[in-house]
């Protein structure tokens, strides 16, 4: 089985000036030991990932947003898989990785897509067209070379293993506030906006 850190190789390099939304734990971990680019927003919670990236592919349509998501997390929030069937916006690519597993510092307890659940045909039947799963790398980098040669809206959901190579990363040292605010900076400079007005 695929290990969500060879998927995660894949796709770290090519990233520019993308908008990348990050979820809890394990890929989090393991992206941003990868990734240091100022655009990277990890969302702190469960279930608040993929509506973050929703929103931002929404207000942004001339920015290619990237959601980097769990299992865990993605059934926490399955609501949001009919806004994005709903409203397709183009420059939404999302990775949900799959190890069927909520999985803890020190537990991990089988998710509902380790039985009978199939986050990618609920996506479909939701509304999202592009939905698959894959259980390989080279059909991964697949999806990673559409995501970047289309102009319509992805959804992947990759089957990986537990992810014990997070658990040998050292901790990023950053908090989330602390990318909160750079990945916001970042945006202001891009997008030539003020988001956070001066403080006074």
């Amino acid at each position: 089985m695929m290990e969500r850190i060879d998927c995660l190789k894949l796709l770290a390099p090519l990233i520019t000036d993308e908008l990348v939304v990050i979820g809890i734990a394990g890929v989090n971990w393991e992206w941003r030991y990868l990734s240091k680019h100022e655009g990277n927003m990890t969302i702190g919670t469960l279930g608040h990932t993929l509506a973050a990236g929703v929103g931002m592919a929404m207000s942004l349509p001339h920015r290619r947003v990237i959601v980097l998501e769990s299992d865990g997390s993605s059934l926490m929030d399955l609501a949001v898989l009919t806004t994005i069937g709903t409203y397709r916006p183009p420059n939404l690519k999302v990775f949900v990785f799959d190890n069927e597993l909520y999985s803890g510092s020190r537990i991990s307890d089988p998710s509902a897509t380790a039985d009978n659940t199939d986050l990618a045909l609920m996506a479909h039947g939701a509304g999202v067209p592009n939905s698959v799963t894959v259980r390989d790398v080279e059909s991964f980098h697949e999806q990673v070379k559409l995501a970047y040669s289309d102009n319509s809206t992805r959804y992947v959901v990759a089957k990986v293993g537990e992810g014990r190579a997070a658990r040998l990363l050292p901790r990023p040292r950053e908090d989330y506030l602390e990318t909160k605010y750079r990945f916001v900076r970042y945006i202001e400079r891009t997008e030539n906006i003020t988001i956070f007005s001066e403080q006074r």
